[in-house]
């Protein structure tokens, strides 16, 4: 059974992590930091590290430096974890030697996915190639080549090519569209085919975002356009008489047309049924997730504590950036800062109910989401989301959320639950550390009026 060594300074991050892994199977081990990793490395003698990109210490892309400067670990697959995927973390992580990146919140589907790849777990082509051959621009290494394409999926492509570079070698591949504009996309070389047929299979480092979109577009293109050529080519052996060939086709474009229509309907199902698969992955994903974060949250009383997992929380499972915890103080009878990500505790209004739209939400204890929120809002007045955390009627905190890792179009259902449910358990921790804290006042009075009494 393989072991795998997750590293992450964030002890939420690495219990998530590690219930997803030995749901799938996988013997774990843990490490807080890159020191602690480099030093368990021997001893663990993992199959694959899980690594966080940013720690305290030592950052995950000088761990996998130092771990690729020893010949013990040169092939060691590892997985970066990083924040949002950004282009500039991705080539930091690949420059540093690291196999693949997945970002936060992390994904359990996708998770298990990349490391079964890597593992070499997965046998067989799991998408199906589509014959190809647009021309492809492949530079790494310091080297860059232009070559053909011979077939292609959503995982890789197989290009032709007399010159080729090392396995592992990570590329930028430029794929020409028909229509003239490129599919920018990173990959690794994973295989050399020598022989007249021969060239380089390279695995795409997951496309995400824009790049997915062409891919995927360039897929369902070549599908049809191959169907298409197909029905259009004239018979082998047709009729010579000018009435029989206008038949034929006429024949040919009806069924040409009865047939993309029914590709058209069978693609719209199939992305129906793939939306909601993706939706309940992403459920139950967050399920998972808010189940950990809960268990945490309820193990301390401390408020202080308290309030740092609730901040640790919202970088990532919300994947907030920028963001304010503020907390009701009862001498003002206002919302102050608590915590935050990105801000300065004076940077952040103090927030009255019923003033401004910050104070709306507090005083009618109901959730404010934009409705085409932006890539960030400076505006600490006017932010991308706001949500009390009410417990009995009363609201005794608030979250503002200014910025997120990954931008979105809009919220989405499961954006709503998962705030909701974080919301309600960070009110139920909050309301309980208050409580223990009074009790410990009060106990401390009584013991210090028994000690009097007793004297």
């Amino acid at each position: 059974m393989a072991t795998i060594l997750l590293v992450d300074d964030v002890q939420l991050f690495l219990e998530l992590e590690k219930s997803f892994l030995e749901d799938a199977g996988y013997l774990v081990a843990t490490a807080s930091s890159g020191e602690e990793a480099l030093e368990k490395l021997p001893a663990i003698n993992p199959s694959l590290l899980l690594l966080d990109l940013y720690m305290t210490g030592i950052d995950g892309d000088e761990v996998c430096r130092r771990m690729r400067s020893d010949e013990r670990w040169k092939k060691l697959p590892v997985i970066m974890v990083t924040a949002a995927g950004k282009e500039q973390e991705i080539r930091k992580c690949l420059d540093a030697g690291c196999d693949d990146y997945i970002t936060k919140p992390v994904q359990k589907q996708l998770l298990v996915e990349k490391v079964k790849r890597l593992l070499g777990a997965v046998k067989a082509r799991t998408e199906e190639r589509k014959s190809s051959s647009f021309q492809v621009q492949v530079r790494g290494n310091g080297q860059q080549l232009v070559a053909t394409a011979r077939d292609f999926s959503r995982n890789g492509i197989f290009i032709k090519s007399t010159s080729a570079m090392a396995p592992g070698t990570t590329v930028e591949l430029k794929l020409s569209r028909p229509e003239g504009r490129d599919i920018v996309l990173l990959g690794k070389v994973k295989r050399i085919q020598d022989g007249p047929n021969g060239g380089m299979g390279i695995y795409f480092i997951r496309p995400e975002g824009i790049a997915i979109e062409e891919l995927n577009q360039l897929l369902e293109n070549t599908t049809e356009s191959d169907l298409a050529a197909a029905l259009a080519a004239p018979p082998k052996n047709p009729r010579t008489p000018q009435e029989t060939q206008e038949m034929q086709n006429t024949r040919l474009r009806e069924e040409n047309n009865s047939l993309r229509q029914r590709i058209q309907e069978l693609e719209n199902e199939n992305r129906e049924f793939a939306e909601r698969i993706v939706h309940t992955e992403e459920v139950n994903n967050n399920l998972t997730n808010l189940y950990i974060a809960s268990s945490r949250l309820h193990s301390v009383l401390n408020r202080s504590q308290v309030s740092e997992i609730i901040q640790e929380v919202v970088i990532n499972l919300v994947g907030a950036e920028k963001f304010a915890l503020a907390l009701y103080d009862k001498e003002t009878g206002s919302y102050r800062f608590e915590g935050g990500e990105g801000l300065e505790p004076e940077e952040f209004p103090s927030v009255e109910p019923g003033s401004g739209l910050l104070g709306r939400v507090v005083a009618n204890g109901e959730d404010y989401f934009r409705e085409r929120p932006a890539a960030a809002s400076d505006d600490l007045q006017n932010p991308l989301a706001a949500i009390p955390l009410t417990i009995h009627g009363t609201c005794i905190g608030l979250l503002a959320i200014y910025r997120l890792f990954t931008q979105k179009n809009r919220f989405e259902d499961v954006d709503y639950q998962l705030f909701n449910m974080m919301a309600q358990h960070a009110a139920t921790a909050l309301f309980s550390s208050n409580l223990y804290e009074a009790s410990e006042r009060k106990r401390q009075t009584y013991q210090g009026l028994m000690e009097l009494l007793l004297k």
